[in-house]
């Protein structure tokens, strides 16, 4: 009887230890839930056994914000190194330490520089480089579509016999004003798709005229169009610093053709992600929920891989005793 009284309390102050209370427990399961529904990864997790988890490591919390820590057990498990959480003055992001070596001074310098676009001539070669572009609101998309595409015409007005498109500090932002901008260098067409889990190809990204669109939607007004130059030689630079929109632009630019890509491996974010606002709007996830496909709907990996592999020196300063650039350059030159 002793034993089995015993047995009993084990049992009770066991599952007392790993259940939070009813509040926070709705709390997280509506946070699993979305994760569960949502993330490309979500198959490679054993949910009931994440939920356990987390409920133990919930156990003492007395507050939602207090099970913060708890929650970015989830994003442990699925791995998802495109993925946010926030909530408060609280935030997470799974580090990934292979890029951040990968990711030498000079690049650190030159983000911390500030978005630009560099364009200038190297003798008969087009030089310009797309940076980061952040922003949701049609109007800065509009914007910054014009002026990338702006600094593609001036140098298009030098007529160089070929061009060199430098996306190593593009860690991302919005594709569109990247793509829209680029739009003279596209002939018709699809050249790609985004991929659910379960295979199901979506929101094909194409241009047609010259202008950039996804679903069949311009995403992007573009003024002072100029004529198209779709089979220019173009030599496309990636690197560590590429990342997310900065590598699908990459994939976009390497289905033309006299396109080589130069440089080194990507940052493994050649993904879409998409936002989920829950708990009254105070917390907030960003999560990856399709991959890229190409234009016969054969998913893609996250890493972009250049067609040539050169040992990066990213000299942004002096771009003339870059190695990339240079080797760049020696193929452009090549009849």
């Amino acid at each position: 009887m002793k034993t089995g009284l015993l047995l009993l309390l084990m049992v009770f102050s066991l599952h007392g230890y790993s259940q939070p209370a009813d509040s926070l427990k709705k709390h997280i399961d509506t946070a699993l839930l979305i994760l569960e529904a949502n993330s490309l990864y979500s198959g490679k997790v054993n949910w009931p056994a994440l939920r356990e988890k987390v409920y133990k490591a919930a156990a003492h919390a007395t507050t939602k914000a207090e099970t913060f820590t708890a929650l970015t057990l989830a994003f442990t498990e699925l791995g998802d190194h495109h993925a946010a959480y926030y909530m408060g003055d609280s935030s997470f992001r799974l580090t990934d330490s292979a890029l951040l070596k990968r990711q030498d001074d000079s690049l650190k310098a030159e983000w911390a520089r500030g978005a630009r676009i560099k364009t200038f001539m190297m003798e008969d070669i087009a030089y310009i480089s797309i940076p980061t572009l952040t922003g949701s609101k049609q109007e800065v998309i509009n914007q910054y579509a014009n002026w990338i595409y702006d600094g593609v015409a001036k140098l298009a007005a030098q007529k160089p016999k070929s061009w060199i498109i430098d996306l190593r500090l593009n860690v991302g932002g919005n594709i569109r004003p990247m793509m829209a901008g680029l739009g003279a260098f596209f002939k018709d067409g699809i050249v790609g798709y985004y991929m659910d889990r379960s295979g199901v190809a979506f929101e094909p990204s194409s241009f047609r005229n010259g202008e950039f669109l996804v679903d069949d939607k311009v995403q992007a007004t573009v003024k002072n169009k100029i004529s198209g130059f779709t089979k220019a030689k173009v030599a496309v630079l990636i690197g560590a610093g590429t990342a997310s929109s900065g590598e699908i632009s990459a994939v976009f630019l390497s289905t033309r053709k006299c396109t080589r890509i130069f440089g080194d491996a990507t940052a493994g974010l050649a993904n879409t992600t998409n936002g989920f606002v829950f708990d009254n709007d105070n917390a907030y996830f960003l999560i990856t929920v399709a991959s890229l496909a190409n234009k016969k709907k054969q998913r893609l990996s996250n890493y972009v891989l250049p067609q040539k592999f050169v040992a990066a020196n990213n000299m942004f300063s002096n771009l003339s005793e870059d190695n990339v650039v240079q080797a760049a350059k020696e193929w452009l030159r090549k009849k």
